[in-house]
């Protein structure tokens, strides 16, 4: 019984890492796919790489169109900094009292904690456990 009509089995092929391409690599290989008609698997081969990466390149400049769609915009980016001294002593407010805010909550709760635990004290000599 033959379960694939005596034809040999296909190896399957081992995927290669993508090779890393630059800016201004994605930029030619685009205007080459638009050059050509459209024509992914033909860049694919004369660039070294994958057919989706040249589709993906292509279809993020058209429906941009702007070559800055290209950039790789992966990793940390650095915090925008206040435009002017102003707007960075009015951030420094904000924070200052976001802080003074939790501090007060923090101090209300530990009033209100010192206030439940001496309501147990049940005789006027007992020791207290907290101190207002």
């Amino acid at each position: 019984m033959l379960y694939n009509n005596g034809k040999e089995p296909v190896r399957k092929r081992v995927r290669k890492m993508g090779r890393k391409v630059s800016y201004d690599e994605k930029i030619e290989i685009v205007k080459w796919v638009l050059k050509h008609n459209h024509d992914y698997k033909q860049a694919a081969q004369k660039f070294d790489i994958t057919y989706s990466r040249a589709y993906a390149w292509t279809q993020k400049y058209e429906q941009a169109n702007d070559w800055t769609a290209l950039k790789d915009r992966r990793g940390k980016t650095r915090g925008r900094q206040p435009a002017d001294r102003e707007k960075q002593l009015l951030k420094e407010i904000r924070d200052l009292k976001a802080k003074l805010r939790e501090r007060e909550v923090q101090i209300a709760f530990s009033k209100k904690l010192i206030e439940i635990s001496n309501r147990e004290v049940k005789r006027p000599n007992d020791i207290k456990r907290f101190k207002k």
